[in-house]
């Protein structure tokens, strides 16, 4: 199973989103631009997975979803809540707490991978050029009960 992960895409532009619905079972948005690709929610509804950021305004979208993907525990959050700019910790014990194999966070726009105690931590980076920076996403990657992480960049 292959899952590809974006987050804020801050009005840079969607091409590299929509084409990761051609060869990934799921696409996950981690917030910040939601709106501008909310149109995913119906072109996509079995494929697209995603969660608010705080940028993102105010509605029923949830700011945090915990999913099975073969009995891997994988959470979707910004990360704003948790913190995240100020380190891991506050998230760590989040997904401790709830069991969590795979934290999937935003929200700082660096991309990263990283594990700390058994939990593999995976931030995209951001999906937008806007910053100065190369746009990013990552791809994790779940198979027979195993999983990891890579930072994809784009030009």
């Amino acid at each position: 199973m292959k899952i590809m992960i974006f987050s804020d895409l801050h009005g840079d532009s969607d091409q590299e989103i929509e084409r990761a619905f051609e060869t990934n079972d799921y696409v996950v948005f981690l917030g910040d631009g939601l709106m501008k690709i909310r149109y995913f929610e119906y072109a996509y509804p079995e494929k697209f997975l995603f969660v608010r950021g705080n940028c993102d305004g105010y509605d029923e979208t949830p700011l945090r979803r915990i999913l099975d993907f073969d009995g891997i525990r994988v959470m979707l959050t910004h990360g704003h809540e948790e913190r995240v700019k100020y380190g891991l910790m506050t998230l760590f014990g989040v997904a401790k707490k709830e069991n969590i194999n795979v934290a999937l966070f935003g929200h700082t726009h660096r991309a990263e991978v990283t594990e700390i105690d058994g939990i593999l931590f995976v931030n995209p980076g951001s999906a937008s050029s806007s910053y100065g920076g190369k746009a990013t996403a990552a791809r994790l990657t779940i198979e027979k009960g195993k999983y990891f992480a890579e930072i994809i960049k784009f030009d």
